[in-house]
């Protein structure tokens, strides 16, 4: 059992997720516990990574993808951390931190930091840092600090939150791109304050360049607080093709890859000169839907779609078998995940189609979809369009890159559906608080349905376990009897390295942090 902000919670150890992926059929995990005793680190080097996304942003503010944090914790750390495997929030910036009443979290902070431009990381950083979440016009945070009422320094170390109502889940977000705090001068040196292109953090490496789509680069960050990155650096390349990139790795180009497809782990596997890793992860893929306007206002448009998946094939086919073949928003294992409702919705062509029939849509329906233009994005979309086709609904697809979609979709209220990974966060009220809150950047309605606020807040405002696990429960057969979403199967973080890279954890958020990366001579 592990102790976080809320008591006891089940554990969701690597172990115990993996029981329950292995046994669904596929290829086999392979836990850092199990992996050979890696020789003694060493100092020195610079990581040749690839991803296969480039960030809309190095401001944490104001990205918007899980993929943005293989660079954004390179060069940024949160108020507070958390256990890779666990998610047992752990101190970082802030040291120590304890609601003093309901409504008012106080933190500790770390004395004797530095942003890389030299400027002292105090009290007045953090209260400018969470300030901008909320008030910068371009800020995509404002939803997960709206309960915060006030920010003040309480001492030249000490920061206090005075919350609008209580929030249990205020100290994970904090561990979140709320609590990633970027050096002030940076941003009033800044015109508008724009630091997108600009970071400044106190992490262990510093910024060098950005080339959008083909490299980010960092340096050690000499002066780091904590203990020290054993790379001299990282060249974080960024490849949109998974099989080109996994190429780079066989070619000797690069040294690790990330955010793979089992696709991609399939054929690493055949190579003796790679080692592919999947671990578990709180990733799921979904499609976000507009349930505010046009036919999928309906619910019963909404449930067919639903009804008409086959995700244990969904999650064979397009993750190998990895990956969690239920509708739930968790993995199965995840204290917050009720196993009653995970598999709410199994495949009924004849229900949909009635639903539809109903609906009004006897002849079918057609759904503008966003989705990503990569190789694996284009894969599903395929498999699930076909799927779908089989109940008489037809995807009309556009793809574009992962910011594009979300701008369009999101922002711009063009199309009734955005197919997209989604899901890495500490907290199971803050995955629905981002993805079904009125507020959401997420919520392209912008509306909530009837009895979804009652359960939100008494997710957020209540802080015995067992009374939050069950609000949970409840708040996810809500979701899925409302049929808010299309979720198709949970993943797993996949990466193919060399085997001279020791040292890297993907955790169960896919946010790796690099300092105890290390590569043999």
């Amino acid at each position: 059992m592990t102790t976080n902000l809320f008591g006891k919670i089940p554990d969701i150890s690597r172990r115990s997720l993996l029981a329950g992926t292995v046994a669904a059929g596929g290829l086999a995990l392979l836990p850092a516990t199990a992996r050979a005793q890696a020789p003694q680190p060493r100092s020195g080097g610079t990581l040749r990574a690839v991803m296969p996304f480039n960030p809309a942003a190095l401001d944490p503010l104001t990205g918007r993808n899980n993929p943005d944090f293989n660079a954004l914790l390179l060069m940024f750390d949160a108020l507070i951390g958390f256990d890779p495997q666990t998610l047992e929030l752990q101190p970082m910036l802030a040291t120590s931190w304890k609601f003093t009443d309901p409504t008012t979290l106080v933190l500790e902070l770390r004395q004797g930091v530095e942003f890389h431009d030299g400027m002292p990381f105090n009290a007045e950083a953090v209260v400018f840092h969470l300030q901008r979440c909320s008030t910068y016009d371009r800020s995509n945070v404002k939803s997960d600090l709206a309960v915060v009422d006030k920010v003040e320094a309480t001492g030249a170390y000490q920061v206090s939150l005075k919350l609008k109502y209580p929030d249990a889940t205020l100290p994970a977000i904090l561990t979140d791109r709320a609590g990633l705090i970027v050096s002030p001068a940076s941003v009033k040196a800044a015109a508008g304050g724009n630091v997108d292109r600009a970071p400044v953090g106190t992490g262990p490496f510093k910024f060098v360049e950005w080339q959008d789509n083909t490299l980010i680069k960092v340096v050690k960050n000499a002066n780091y607080w904590g203990e020290k990155p054993y790379l001299d650096g990282v060249d974080m390349r960024i490849v949109n093709e998974f099989n080109t990139a996994v190429r780079t790795v066989t070619a000797g180009e690069s040294d690790i890859v990330l955010n793979m497809s089992a696709q991609q782990m399939a054929v690493a596997k055949r190579d003796p000169k790679l080692i592919a890793e999947a671990t578990p992860s709180m990733i799921y893929y979904t499609a976000f839907l507009n349930y505010g306007e046009g036919p999928l206002k309906d619910v019963r448009v909404r449930q067919a779609m639903n009804w008409a998946l086959d995700r244990p094939v969904l999650n064979q086919v397009l993750w190998g078998g990895l990956g969690g073949g239920h509708c739930s928003m968790f993995p199965s294992g995840f204290w917050a995940n009720d196993p009653s409702t995970e598999n709410y919705y199994k495949l009924d062509l004849d229900r949909a189609k009635s639903l539809l029939k109903a609906a009004g849509f006897a002849n079918g329906i057609e759904i503008a979809t966003f989705t990503w233009a990569d190789q694996a994005a284009v894969q599903r979309q395929e498999v699930l369009g076909a799927q779908l086709a089989e109940a008489g609904i037809r995807l009309k697809v556009t793809p574009a890159q992962p910011a594009q979609t979300m701008q369009y979709f999101l922002t711009e209220k063009k199309g009734q559906m955005l197919m997209t990974p989604t899901g890495g966060l500490p907290d199971p009220a803050t995955a629905y608080d981002r993805q079904f809150s009125a507020t959401a950047y997420r919520n392209a309605a912008k509306i909530e349905l009837p009895g979804y606020r009652e359960l939100m807040d008494a997710s957020m405002n209540t802080f015995d376990n067992a009374k939050r696990k069950d609000v949970l429960h409840k708040m996810q057969r809500f979701v899925l009897e409302n049929a808010l979403h299309l979720p198709q199967f949970s993943s797993a973080g996949i990466i193919i390295r060399t085997p001279k890279v020791h040292g890297f954890n993907f955790s169960l958020l896919q946010r790796p942090r690099f300092h105890k990366v290390w590569m043999e001579a």
